[in-house]
């Protein structure tokens, strides 16, 4: 079953939509095509989605470590290392 979507539309978006339907757009199909690549990026099931190794990458261009940030000597790959570094700490917290 179709579900009908009313959106209200300023006067700038209006004449937008009345420009693009004169070049012969088909707007049912455009705007489906838009609320589904919207609902793909935003629940991570999209194809876009790329491996954790991008991801990270990603998250580290748009947040780099300070310049003067302390380096633990551990290799933040190495899950156990990780992990006994963390344990360490919190031992240390605990005195």
């Amino acid at each position: 079953m179709s579900r009908l979507l009313n959106v209200r539309l300023s006067e700038e978006d209006h004449a937008k939509v009345r420009a693009l339907r004169a070049e012969g757009v088909e707007l049912s199909k455009f705007v489906r095509s838009a609320i589904r690549a919207e609902f793909e990026r935003r629940s991570g099931r999209g194809k876009g989605r790329g491996n954790a190794r991008e991801r990270l990458a990603q998250i580290h261009a748009r947040h780099p470590l300070p310049a003067d940030a302390p380096f633990h000597g551990i290799d933040t790959a190495d899950r156990r290392a990780v992990s006994r570094f963390i344990e360490d700490r919190l031992r240390r917290r605990g005195r």
